[in-house]
């Protein structure tokens, strides 16, 4: 149920931007793609992360499986970040290579630009979701994501598409993931999944 519906938001996504031209179209979709490439590592840690907590929280070792999370969380901001100033950097000569038409590449890259502030706080909402599967914590999680996703993002983006275009529904995109990242960093120090392993007793 969570995936069909941040699949819809992306399909609602996708309606708000069509209206901009099929310039803005283009270099929507494959900014999007570009992206991609900043986020993979990100999503690959969390795996990880749903891994060792899981069998932390199984093994009864509270403290170890406290550790593991935050530095996975930690090592996913890392390299994100790294990832997010290499592809500001870099933006114009990746959006050539998935485009030759300047205008194209010129919005992509600018859209690109705007979204790489975002990736530290997107890394550690990606990761800190896998640490919450891996504890079983799923539902609260689910429902900040989709309450982020339509009630920050697709609304900030509906109104800044009609005054600033394409680099408006990124902007959307930037300040939802990261109030996205802010909400869960909280979960993580704070949140049900902490009482989980407080209930394992005194394990270390």
């Amino acid at each position: 149920l969570n995936h069909i519906l941040m699949g819809g938001a992306q399909i609602v996504s996708t309606i708000i931007v069509a209206p901009l031209g099929t310039v803005a179209i283009a270099a929507n979709s494959l900014a999007i793609t570009v992206e991609s490439l900043c986020y993979m590592p990100g999503y690959g840690i969390a795996e990880a992360a749903t891994t060792l907590v899981g069998q932390g929280i199984g093994a009864g070792q509270r403290l170890l499986t406290r550790s593991l999370a935050y530095l996975s969380v930690g090592l996913g901001v890392a390299v994100m970040t790294v990832m997010g100033v290499l592809m500001a950097v870099f933006a114009p000569e990746l959006m050539s290579l998935m485009s030759p038409v300047e205008a194209i590449v010129a919005e992509g890259a600018a859209a690109l630009r705007i979204e790489a502030w975002a990736e530290p706080l997107f890394a550690a909402s990606i990761v800190c979701n896998g640490v919450f599967i891996g504890a079983g914590d799923t539902l609260k999680p689910a429902i900040m994501s989709l309450t982020s996703m339509w009630g920050v993002r697709l609304t900030l983006a509906a109104w800044l598409a009609a005054t600033h275009g394409l680099r408006g529904v990124w902007t959307a995109m930037a300040t939802e993931l990261s109030f996205r990242g802010i909400v869960f960093l909280t979960r993580l120090f704070y949140g049900g999944w902490q009482r989980k392993l407080n209930s394992q007793g005194a394990g270390i």
